[in-house]
């Protein structure tokens, strides 16, 4: 199997090679040629654990898709004029035609598609960073390396830069390994994500780059996931539109007070990178550079998460979002217009650096999670902790007596469930009406000295987050969200709204116990931070227990 993948380097670098020639008509038709020998010759190499391979295969399906449209499209004159024109193109006596007249009926086909080259789909990745397609978008980029010396980090890098300035494009294939091809298969966005993503690219990168001293400042929490990435940082990016100002982030001089390491840093971040900022995972929200802090006019938190007018029409004709209800969970404050636009605007923030896509997607693959499949949440450890907000604490059985008309309904018997307590894991060997699933990590036991809002119970922040985005996504593969009180939880209910449709606010069904009430119920495994006669326990339990 490893020459076929030095074969296929070899074809699309030739195919890339002919897309650059003269001869673009013969070479659409000796590119598909190419494609379709490729996928024979391919097939007969790609075993059903050779995931490389098969990789290989949709990229070049992919690719005959995107070549055989433009030859449709040449023979039928349906190419669009391209914004700029190549004077190399022009017929003699262009110059002179007259006004209103149709410049296509005077080219050749292969005249068309040479002018129409400035708008190829297909772009060398060492000449990114002077791509200007901002007014006339492809629906498809095929990238690719010319230079064979670069590498798959360094093309990566390349490729992580320009999507940080055109996150209208979503990454359809990337290469996982150096043995296949360096080759990034992107498309367009729709509406309404494509105009809410293109508007933030022009203010915070095309604006920003312009006049970055005209920056309007939000200072970083150092809270949990949900209230940082949430609150802070989308309430920030929601000013920016309807402000029409580009805005950065600032670090406080110490993130969190119990722990004199963090200063001026994100707390998720201070073992990930340098930087010790959201840059160490994601790709840049802003082309300014981080600021110090002091001497800045810092803007309160933005928590508005109103829909702004520009935005109106595609959000209210959006076929995925009529008749749509709220849903009755907590911190869903809007109709699913106003959640779907505020979740982009997170996930515009939250859009993940090239070695976290491919460290997220491999261990989503490996969880090997079966469907059909429910996600249960459930918060306990540091929620005692918070004075001023008491939430209170469930046994496991309580979440599936909420749920059972609907894991019933839907024959759901697989729960991915994702907890911050140990405790709460060996509860389910009780449960064995169900295959319980969770990920192996570090959890907090509530005999351990729990501060709140100490999310690092492995020590290793760079490891908490990566085991956050895998779980994101794993619950986007399930149908039914069961929850309490909890930020956290409601994101991962949002995840699963839109990832679970491609490019659609797809939301499950809910089922959430109130953790702002004490439990009623017995508990089989308290927690000893409560004494005896604390609500929490509930009537039943304390009569019980005299």
């Amino acid at each position: 199997a490893g020459k076929p993948r030095g074969g296929w380097r070899r074809v699309l670098a030739q195919a890339n090679a002919i897309c650059t020639g003269k001869r673009l008509l013969f070479s659409i038709t000796l590119i598909v040629t190419f494609c379709g020998i490729g996928l024979l010759s391919a097939s007969k190499y790609a075993g059903p654990n050779d995931e490389a391979l098969n990789r290989i295969l949709r990229k070049m399906e992919t690719l005959t898709h995107v070549v055989q449209q433009q030859q449709q499209d040449l023979l039928q004159h349906r190419i669009k004029p391209s914004t700029v024109e190549d004077d190399n193109t022009k017929p003699k006596g262009e110059e002179s035609r007259q006004k209103g007249g149709n410049l296509d009926q005077n080219l050749t086909p292969e005249q068309i598609l040479h002018r129409e080259r400035k708008n190829n789909h297909f772009y060398s990745i060492e000449e990114l960073e002077s791509v200007h397609i901002r007014q006339n978008e492809p629906k498809y980029l095929i990238l690719n390396t010319k230079d064979h010396q670069t590498t798959l980090n360094d093309a990566a890098e390349m490729v992580d830069r320009f999507l940080s300035r055109h996150s209208v494009y979503y990454i359809e294939s990337e290469p996982s390994t150096s043995d296949e091809p360096l080759m990034w298969l992107l498309e367009l966005y729709p509406s309404p994500e494509y105009e809410v993503f293109r508007e933030l690219d022009m203010l915070q990168h095309d604006k920003a780059s312009l006049a970055c001293d005209a920056a309007e400042y939000f200072e970083m929490w150092c809270s949990g996931w949900h209230a940082d990435l949430w609150y802070l940082v989308r309430g920030s990016l929601n000013y920016a539109l309807g402000k029409d100002k580009h805005v950065g982030l600032v670090f406080p001089q110490q993130c969190k007070d119990y722990d004199s390491s963090y200063i001026k840093s994100w707390h998720y971040a201070v073992d990930a990178c340098d930087a010790k900022d959201m840059s160490c995972y994601f790709l840049n929200h802003t082309s300014c550079p981080r600021p110090e802090n002091s001497g800045l006019s810092i803007n309160k938190p933005y928590l508005d998460r109103n829909l702004p007018a520009k935005f109106g029409q595609q959000f209210s004709t959006h076929h995925a979002l009529e008749h749509k209800r709220k849903e009755d969970l907590w911190d869903v404050h809007n109709s699913a217009s106003g959640e779907f636009y505020n979740f982009l605007l997170y996930s515009y923030a939250t859009r993940m650096k090239y070695w976290l896509r491919q460290e997220v997607q491999k261990r989503v693959a490996a969880f090997k999670l079966k469907e059909p499949c429910a996600v249960m949440h459930v918060r306990q450890n540091d929620i005692a902790a918070h004075g001023n907000w008491v939430r209170y604490y469930y046994p496991l059985r309580a979440y599936i007596d909420e749920a059972k008309d609907a894991l019933d309904t839907m024959g759901i018997h697989t729960i991915l469930l994702m907890t911050d307590s140990a405790e709460v894991i060996d509860e389910t060997k009780q449960l064995k009406d169900f295959e319980w699933r969770y990920m192996s990590k570090h959890r907090f036991e509530r005999n351990s000295n729990i501060k709140f809002e100490n999310q690092f119970p492995s020590g290793s922040p760079k490891e908490e987050t990566i085991a956050i985005l895998t779980l994101y996504h794993l619950a986007s593969e399930c149908r039914l969200f069961i929850g309490g009180t909890s930020g956290f939880g409601t994101l991962a209910y949002r995840y699963m709204c839109w990832l679970h449709s491609k490019n659609t606010w797809d939301c499950p069904p809910i089922r959430v116990v109130n953790q702002h009430e004490p439990y009623k119920g017995r508990h089989d495994n308290p927690d000893p931070r409560h004494n005896e006669s604390s609500v929490h326990y509930g009537a039943k339990y304390l009569k019980e227990n005299k």
